[in-house]
């Protein structure tokens, strides 16, 4: 087969995701195209191969692949101006227009693999910016007619390209800055057409819109886009696309509590995401795997599957993706009646927040949330409850009484177990209830009924809940009262949207933590606005006051929250009196 055809038949495997046999393939045909003095075939080699190296995280192959396609194209750009050494213009056989349309075609190429890097280092401005000078290149010179045959070449690399960034933006988080490229990218794959290229892009655009649907609680979107690219990836014979859909689809399985459909689905998508090696989804399958078997009772097999998630993320060095499993491992710890390595675990996801530059005042919240949990938990424990493993039970007996447990507690009040239990719960509560308030206090500024509710079902209400249960439990009466006449107040109405609410309401729904938070709860914060008669939107509380004789209700709390998280969870004005 000529060279021609078999960078195309490099292409197609590629696509395939079969990247082991495209590079053999690549690396085979250098020695001929070094022969053949061909530098356009041998920049196509290397736009592959870099392609390659970025879906398998090789960054440092990238960044040495854009290097030398950049470095060649330097060098004909001096031929062209006049600048290149004489032996250099000698040996240049090319015309004048081969070498324009060469530099056109790879100086994009080389743009686009540089956008894919960044963001996939987590570089998000920068590759905002290289976005920008990738579209930019479909103008002035790059535009002339000679070039008409790589207009939809860019195409297809700029909409890679805002997959890409947007994809990136949802793994740190970042999904209220995903939204406008999601729009864009669902409005360039969803044209109708068939080619080979088409479909790549449908079914990446599709999966990773689907994704970031998922993560915002929006399961009803998903659903068609993740049918109609499994179903395009069915026809192609694309079979880790195929598999991908199912995990995703999967999570909603999840979502809505249908725990045999997860298993089914994860079983089915598994052995193949594994078989091409895709590190990030099989960590995802382990995390899903983990659920499932811990639903069912098996402890064990939870904390391995969780073990072997967590070693694959910190492989690929993904701080967030390590923090969560760190936590969500320390659940078993807990169970197990082991506490303090549930709260070394806690510490250790800590270090991992403090190591990733998107990490939100949101994570840490719900991180000191988590660490509320444990004390509450270790609690428990001293006050008899019958679920609360021993710290030397093998796995039989901790799933058994894990099983068999009823919920309840048996410890005499005055005994120093008892003592132990209360200094815990408070200990607890110093944790979990300033966490609560700073997060509920977002809501306020979500002017989208629907999605201010998602955001309270997700987020605030699992917290308050803990709050409450850790205020119960430690039979503090006086706090019980300040967070029911917290929560009944629910807010105030203000008769003008604050500045930037409107953009921002609809992706507050998302249940992980978002770093664009800080936005929001500026706006939450502030004070509440009145310039005129309509009542328009939700307003955050003044203080409350409900004892003549104290000050405004969880003072102490409140001033927690604003010192760990920057969070004023009421305004500045007079308190309100909450009785007649």
């Amino acid at each position: 087969m000529s060279i021609p055809g078999e960078l195309e038949r490099a292409r197609h495997l590629a696509l395939a995701a079969d990247e082991t046999s495209a590079k053999e393939l690549l690396l085979s045909l250098m020695p001929r195209i070094e022969e053949a003095d061909r530098d356009d075939l041998m920049l196509e080699v290397l736009a592959q191969l870099d392609e390659l190296y970025l879906v398998r995280t090789a960054y440092e192959g990238v960044r040495e692949g854009i290097r030398r396609i950049r470095e060649c194209l330097a060098v004909y750009a001096s031929v062209l101006d006049g600048t290149a050494a004489p032996d250099v213009i000698d040996r240049t056989t090319m015309s004048t227009d081969a070498i324009l349309h060469m530099t056109c075609r790879y100086g994009r190429r080389a743009q686009a693999l540089e956008v894919g890097l960044l963001a996939a280092l987590g570089d998000h401005e920068g590759a905002a910016a290289a976005l920008v000078l990738l579209d930019g290149m479909a103008s002035g010179e790059w535009s002339a007619p000679q070039f008409a045959d790589l207009a939809s070449e860019h195409a297809y690399l700029g909409t890679l390209a805002r997959i890409q960034c947007a994809a990136a933006l949802c793994e740190d988080d970042m999904h209220v800055k995903s939204i406008p490229l999601w729009r864009s990218v669902i409005e360039d794959v969803d044209t109708g057409s068939t080619g080979e290229d088409d479909d790549n892009l449908f079914v990446l655009g599709a999966v990773g819109y689907a994704r970031f649907c998922i993560e915002t609680g929006r399961l009803a979107e998903a659903e068609p886009w993740l049918q109609r690219a499994g179903a395009r990836a069915q026809a192609r014979g694309w079979d880790l696309p195929v598999s991908r859909t199912k995990l995703e689809r999967a999570t909603v399985c999840w979502a809505r509590g249908d725990q045999l459909s997860t298993e089914r689905l994860l079983m089915e998508a598994y052995p193949v995401i594994a078989e091409y090696a895709r590190a990030h989804d099989v960590s995802r399958c382990w995390l899903y795997f983990g659920l499932t078997r811990m639903g069912a009772g098996a402890l064990q097999a939870a904390d391995e599957s969780w073990e072997h998630a967590e070693r694959h993320w910190r492989e690929l060095g993904r701080p967030l993706h390590i923090h969560r499993i760190l936590l969500q491992r320390s659940w078993i710890a807990i169970i197990r009646g082991r506490f303090q390595d549930a709260i070394d675990m806690v510490e250790r996801a800590r270090a991992c927040l403090d190591e990733s530059p998107r990490s939100s005042w949101v994570a840490y919240a719900r991180l000191d949330d988590h660490l509320g949990t444990v004390w509450r938990s270790d609690a428990l424990a001293d006050l008899g409850f019958d679920g609360a493993g021993h710290a030397d039970d093998d796995w039989a007996e901790l799933e058994a009484r894990y099983r068999a447990s009823l919920g309840a507690t048996h410890a005499e009040p005055g005994s120093p177990r008892f003592a132990s239990a209360m200094d815990k719960l408070a200990r607890a509560a110093d944790l979990k209830v300033p966490a609560a308030l700073a997060v509920d206090s977002v809501r306020y500024s979500i002017t989208d009924a629907e999605a201010r509710a998602q955001w309270a079902e997700c987020i605030s209400a699992p917290m308050l809940a803990g709050a409450f249960a850790v205020a119960w439990e430690s039979e503090n009466t006086e706090l019980v009262g300040e967070l029911i006449e917290y929560h009944s107040a629910r807010g105030t109405f203000a008769t003008a949207e604050a500045p930037g609410d409107v953009d921002w309401s609809r992706v507050t729904t998302a249940p992980a933590p978002i770093s664009d938070l800080e936005e929001l709860a500026q706006v939450a914060s502030g004070p509440r606005i009145d310039t005129g008669p309509s009542l328009t939107r939700l307003g955050p509380l003044p203080p409350l006051a409900m004892d003549p004789t104290a000050g405004p209700v969880l003072g102490r709390y409140r001033r927690l929250a604003l010192e760990r998280y920057g969070q004023h969870v009421t305004t500045d004005e007079s308190a309100w009196t909450t009785w007649p």
